[in-house]
């Protein structure tokens, strides 16, 4: 397209956009947030916002596909305050729509919105959405199943209910195109005259940089790859974090309550140590290598003359939403695969109504007794992450409090304009399977395992290894003569691997550790094996008369595709020597795994401990290799 073109045919392009598209960018986005006023607004400023940059956005193949980004996150915060909030003469039909579009979660709504609504090819969508082409595809298909199972129709019915809820916003009356570009050139002109104001205090200043309130230019002084030309690749001036947005003392001092909380530092962590949470990564200054702006800020509880509550905020801002979605998951990674030295996963939570996307973990360092509450979440193009440390077991942290402030913070970045969803309040926990973490995600890692012992001291283990043929390890003691080698019920067992894990620092007999053995086998053969194995483990104490072996059922339950039954075991070897063992078995559809930790006198596995142990272990299990995978 010709790059030169004409005002009057400018201005009557835009005209015919705006009355071509703001009727479907409006079902578009009272699909998504279910709040009809929220979304005329929205779409209302994206076109505002449009006319503003209508040079560029003309020379465009699609305009709409530029501008629905900016209506729908104009919608999303709009919607927050009343979600999904319905007109009384809401059609019955359309409101079981949006109640099954509000079951979703926002990422599988937005994808089939996309594709029902939108003239969208799926790399589209996935650039939209900020994720692989395979994962949406993927967010796709859960999206239709969920969506089609909450309506009862089959999922070729979609689109009939998607296009009846034009019925709804079909009444929708709209501002004159006139009143929106007078609007929108409003807007023009303020920008020229701040970028104006801007330009003079530099050259007044003689090159001095202008500040915000703090004094601080908050841009990220770090090394930048090159750009285009071979020079430093300069950040997008458009995107603006300023200091105001972080936490304030008050905020913090409600949602932790104290009233001695003090803000102990604020800066863009561009030098000294680059570590400012627990767990992150040495190596990575920020989750967003080459991200826009950066802030952190440093909160500490002078209550006590220890001072051991403290509160870490960052906040960063990145140039795309693809860019600020992984450097959600960058962060993520950095708590969901803690490498810090005798350190626990005690939990991790999901907040779905907090910003874009949100995680909540609690982790205990065993050697100073310290426990962590850490929240990470992304709004548009910011991510932010607390970290909240004190010594109160992980049993009763408040857990709410923090996930309730992480909303705070979220709120104070999604009102920026380039801010996206905002956050409900109270804010809503639920547990959630861990993240994948270690070299073989199927299995447990240092991460996942209990203190043992009055004074804990490191686990360590060698790499997982394959099961071969005479592997004794991975029958239990007495009672089970299953190996996960060779075949079962005519099925090879496949991705066999064990692992054992010790404690060499103890003062314990050899015998103890912690052995796992993971394989897969079709789901049949896999649910018989597991039937199997508890029916040798009650047979045992009976079978096993001469050794005298007692068994206590620790749990036990199946749900659907899913089972985890726990033993403590006792075997009585001679008459002055017993061994004591926890013994579970865990299936995830096909994959199988087995626990097996040897106790010593000094070093028992409480119940709830090796209960909890076997339920993490069926989290990971949730990722091994299908059985027709190599």
């Amino acid at each position: 397209m010709n790059d030169a073109v004409p005002a009057l045919d400018r201005d009557a392009r835009f005209d015919q956009f705006y009355r071509e598209s703001r009727d479907r960018l409006l079902l578009q986005t009272y699909a998504m947030t279910g709040d009809l006023g929220a979304s005329r607004s929205a779409v209302r400023d994206a076109f505002v916002v449009a006319w503003h940059h209508w040079r560029k956005l003309v020379r465009l193949e699609s305009a709409e596909n530029a501008v629905r980004p900016q209506a729908l996150r104009n919608a999303a915060r709009r919607a927050t305050v009343r979600p999904w909030h319905r007109e009384k003469n809401l059609d019955p039909q359309a409101r079981a729509t949006l109640d099954a579009l509000a079951s979703l979660t926002v990422v599988q709504r937005k994808v089939l919105v996309l594709t029902q609504l939108a003239a969208v090819s799926m790399p589209e969508v996935a650039r939209e959405i900020g994720v692989t082409q395979e994962a949406a595809e993927r967010e796709l298909q859960l999206a239709a199943s969920a969506f089609s199972t909450a309506r009862g129709i089959p999922a070729a019915s979609i689109p009939v209910l998607f296009a009846e809820l034009g019925q709804a916003t079909g009444p929708v009356t709209w501002p004159r195109v006139t009143i929106i570009r007078r609007a929108g050139a409003a807007r023009r002109r303020a920008h020229t005259v701040v970028g104006a104001v801007v330009a003079a205090a530099v050259l007044a200043g003689s090159g001095a940089a202008v500040t915000d309130s703090a004094g601080v230019h908050p841009t990220l002084a770090r090394d930048l790859p090159p750009g285009p030309t071979g020079g430093p690749l300069v950040a997008d001036p458009q995107i603006k974090l300023p200091d105001t947005s972080l936490l304030p003392e008050e905020a913090v001092r409600a949602g932790l309550p104290s009233r001695a909380w003090r803000i102990e530092r604020t800066d863009d962590n561009s030098t000294g140590s680059p570590v400012v949470h627990f767990c992150q990564d040495p190596k990575e200054r920020y989750a967003d290598a080459h991200g826009s702006a950066a802030w952190v800020r440093v909160f500490r509880d002078g209550s006590r003359k220890d001072a051991t509550r403290a509160l870490t905020q960052s906040a960063e801002a990145s140039v795309s939403p693809a860019a600020a979605r992984k450097a959600y998951l960058n962060q993520r990674r950095w708590f969901s695969g803690c490498t810090v030295p005798q350190t626990q996963l005690i939990s991790t939570s999901t907040s779905p109504t907090t910003g874009d996307e949100a995680a909540l973990f609690v982790l205990r360092e065993q050697p100073t007794r310290t426990t962590y509450v850490v929240g990470v979440a992304r709004t548009g193009l910011f991510t932010t992450a607390l970290t909240f440390q004190t010594d109160v077991v992980p049993g009763h942290v408040d857990l709410d409090g923090v996930a309730n402030l992480l909303g705070t913070a979220v709120e104070r970045l999604c009102d920026l304009p380039d801010g996206g969803k905002c956050a409900a309040s109270p804010a809503k926990v639920e547990a959630a399977p861990a993240y994948p973490a270690g070299a073989v995600p199927a299995m447990l890692s240092e991460l996942d395992l209990p203190p043992i012992g009055t004074e804990p001291t490191q686990w360590a283990a060698p790499d997982a290894r394959e099961i071969t043929p005479g592997s004794t390890s991975t029958a239990m003691i007495g009672c089970s003569s299953i190996a996960f080698v060779g075949s079962f019920r005519g099925k090879e067992f496949k991705h066999a691997l064990v692992r054992d894990w010790v404690l060499p620092d103890a003062d314990l007999p050899p015998e103890v550790g912690l052995t796992q053995t993971v394989a897969s086998l079709p789901p049949a053969p896999a649910a018989d094996l597991v039937t199997q194995v508890r029916d040798q483990v009650a047979k045992c104490p009976d079978e096993d008369a001469g050794a005298g072996t007692d068994v206590t059922r620790l749990a036990g339950w199946d749900h659907g595709d899913q089972s985890l039954t726990a033993w403590h075991l006792v075997t009585r070897v001679t008459k002055d020597k017993t061994i004591e063992y926890d013994v579970a078995i865990l299936r995830d559809h096909g994959a199988v795994s087995q626990l097996t930790y040897v106790a010593a006198k000094d070093a028992p596995m409480p119940a709830d401990a090796f209960v909890a142990l076997a339920q993490r272990a069926l989290e990971r299990l949730a990722t091994m290799p299908s059985y027709r995978s190599h």
